[in-house]
């Protein structure tokens, strides 16, 4: 229940930043990229649910109801 290596888990804060900001960051295109900001392109998805807020286990059946690429719907649910 705590997982293989309990003391190595991460939060829900830490996954979704490594899933995402940290990999731009590494890189080297944050000035462009990772950030929902004026001036950065519009590469994101809209979830049909609040990722920090519910029971973990619900997690996995998380969908993506939007995906947007330069700030155009390329992909609607």
């Amino acid at each position: 229940s705590g997982g293989l290596f309990p003391e190595q888990r991460l939060t829900r804060a830490e996954a979704v930043r490594g899933a995402t900001w940290a990999g731009i960051h590494m890189a080297r295109g944050e000035r462009e990229l990772g950030s929902i900001t004026p001036g950065h392109l519009a590469d994101l998805v809209v979830l049909d649910r609040d990722l920090f807020d519910g029971d973990p286990s619900a997690l996995p059946e998380t969908r993506v109801r939007y995906t947007l690429l330069g700030g155009e719907v390329v992909h609607a649910a």
